[in-house]
């Protein structure tokens, strides 16, 4: 059979969550909110298709730029360069 080249191919072990994590997102992670220049780490919520950043993207710390609909558009450092992500709140965690 032909290799997968899709979106999550290769995400067996990063997009699962742990066993007691599992069943329904609770509401309050999509309903939080970023200011501008809030730092935030990329935490993709499988269960939640939509909005989701790339899987390259998965614990990296990024800077809120802008507010761009539901989602937040920010800047991430993929080793020397700044790559811009937008993404939705559900996948985004405060930096404590």
């Amino acid at each position: 059979m032909k290799m997968s080249h899709g979106p999550r191919a290769g995400t067996r072990y990063s997009l699962q969550r742990k066993p007691r994590d599992r069943g329904l997102t609770k509401i309050t992670k999509s309903l939080q909110t970023f200011e501008e220049g809030d730092r935030t780490i990329i935490k993709i919520d499988p269960s939640v298709h939509k909005g989701m950043p790339h899987r390259r993207f998965q614990g990296h710390l990024g800077v809120v730029k802008a507010r761009r609909g539901d989602a937040y558009v920010l800047t991430v450092y993929d080793g020397n360069m700044a790559k811009t992500i937008i993404s939705r709140p559900e996948h985004l965690m405060r930096v404590p």
